[in-house]
């Protein structure tokens, strides 16, 4: 007998997937059905109708997903007929045996809620073997001595034939890793310095900032932290997304707190003060309350924006759930169209934590950025700042260091720069009992160095401190780098920089 052929097996091998799908399929729905407020509320986002194999059950399962999303808690007979006339899918519904269908399905699986996880990932990793079989053919269903289809994930599939498309095209290439001598020529050190600092870019109208850091480079993650509503957007909204805006550097800017507009708000604030000397009662912006000579002032901003960048040079991502993976997918689409700056406003927990602890997320996440951020291995060579929140317990400490991150502050390690700020304190105004002793540096008159110009805080005003306890471009607060003192104008959107200050580390007995 002649031996059966690669093509006749995977044959056979698709007639038995589709087999087994129909009853996959079947019981997954019907678990969804039973139990729509909790099954629905966690995989209505994860499983399309596409992804299903037979259309019976990828109609029952689209139909949930409406009815849920119209607010539906129980499918009733009466409610699921209603629904069905309002979205004009009678004749489908009648096709497919109508409540029959789908209350069989129920009732075979409504006591074994746990195996919704099961089906889930079957009908997941059926849809990546046909989206495979479709790209590559029979092979994907025939067995080889590595590779055992039925054992794999779906993950797993996807990694192995990616795997093969990455070979083909790393043939004749050898760029897993790269040696170079310790000894080049001294130029050549040179030049390279030189590019480097070239890809620096400057933090906006921000001489201090910059002599701390150089600016923002390239490859590195910047973590920007601050109290809960204290204005870590808008200080960086104009100490980045300001620098991109004037020189013109495509941005992504990835938001999960507050949406585009009011985004928007801090950058048309700052481009009205730095450009115009002029500003507009934020109230009124908040609360859209815009008086005529407001309005004016909004399409010169805009008006100017417009000179300065396209249309496409900065784009605002909203994501309603902080997903590490997807966040991942969106930096890379748009990395390969040219966004080479990231601002993450603000690095949370991810949504889809799959940690006991809460921190090991946090630290496990900032891992991620950083591999996309960094230059090689894999990296998509980026400028990237992440804004974060300092732990509520830290509001206690005069000096901040790596503990206001929190339980999370093994995420630093990913960071070249850790910059943190807080308002003063009471005591620190002038007269206080731990007054601030500030100060600015001036240029002698003669041209030789500078000198210290002392100044005290003055009562009524607010002023932040910026601490910088990790930098890699220069000094940080432990070995001499002073603190900086800001004066944030609100209505403006424009953090002053007025000089500098030493906060004693107290819990170092300093």
């Amino acid at each position: 007998m002649a031996k059966d052929t690669t093509k006749e097996i995977a044959k056979r091998e698709v007639e038995e997937i589709n087999k087994n799908a129909s009853i996959n399929e079947a019981y997954f729905v019907g678990l969804l059905w039973s139990n729509p407020f909790e099954n629905y509320s966690e995989y209505k986002s994860s499983i399309k109708q596409t992804d299903f194999i037979h259309d019976v059950w990828g109609f029952y399962y689209e139909l949930g997903r409406k009815m849920f999303e119209d607010g539906i808690k129980q499918f009733d007979d009466i409610t699921v007929h209603t629904k069905v006339k309002e979205y004009n899918i009678m004749d489908d519904f009648e096709e497919y045996g109508k409540m029959t269908t789908i209350d069989d399905a129920v009732s075979i699986v409504k006591g074994n809620p746990a195996n919704i996880s099961y089906y889930f990932e079957t009908i997941k990793k059926n849809h990546v073997i046909r989206k495979l079989y479709e790209m590559f053919g029979h092979k994907v269903l025939i067995d080889s001595n590595k590779y055992r289809w039925k054992d794999m994930t779906r993950d797993q599939l996807a990694m192995y034939w990616n795997d093969k498309v990455n070979q083909i095209s790393m043939e004749n290439v050898n760029n897993n890793y790269e040696v170079e001598n310790l000894y080049i020529e001294a130029d050549e050190f040179i030049r390279r310095l030189e590019e480097d600092m070239a890809e620096m870019l400057p933090f906006y109208n921000s001489h201090l900032m910059n002599t701390i850091t150089q600016g923002v480079a390239r490859g590195h993650v910047f973590m920007f932290g601050g109290f809960g509503n204290t204005g870590k957007s808008s200080i960086t909204a104009e100490k980045f997304t300001m620098s991109c805006i004037e020189n013109n550097e495509k941005l992504l800017v990835v938001l999960n707190e507050e949406d585009a507009q009011a985004y928007r708000q801090k950058i048309v604030l700052s481009i009205l003060f730095h450009e115009y000397k002029t500003g507009i009662d934020r109230r009124r912006m908040v609360n859209g309350k815009l008086n005529d000579a407001d309005k004016e002032k909004i399409r010169k901003a805009f008006k100017k924006m417009k000179e300065l960048i396209s249309n496409e040079t900065i784009k605002i991502i909203f994501m309603e759930k902080y997903v590490i993976k997807d966040l991942e997918k969106i930096i890379r689409f748009w990395e390969n169209r040219g966004y080479i700056n990231l601002l993450i406003d603000t690095h949370k927990v991810s949504d889809d934590s799959q940690h006991d602890k809460r921190w090991e997320t946090f630290v496990e996440d900032m891992k991620t950025i950083y591999r996309i951020t960094r230059k090689n291995a894999g990296g998509c060579n980026l400028r990237t700042l992440v804004t974060f929140q300092l732990a509520d317990y830290a509001i206690k400490n005069r000096y901040l260091d790596f503990d206001a991150i929190g339980e999370g502050k093994a995420a630093k390690n990913e960071a070249s720069v850790v910059m943190m700020f807080r308002p003063i304190w009471a005591d620190e105004y002038a007269d206080g009992k731990k007054e601030l002793s500030c100060y600015k540096l001036k240029k002698n008159p003669n041209g030789d160095g500078y000198s210290k110009e002392f100044f005290k805080l003055e009562k009524g005003k607010t002023y932040y401190l910026l601490f910088t306890p990790k930098n890699r471009f220069g000094a940080n607060n432990d070995n001499g780098q002073p603190v900086l003192v800001l004066e944030p104008i609100f209505n403006s959107n424009h953090f002053r920089e007025i000089g500098w200050t030493f906060v004693p580390n107290e819990k170092a007995g300093r």
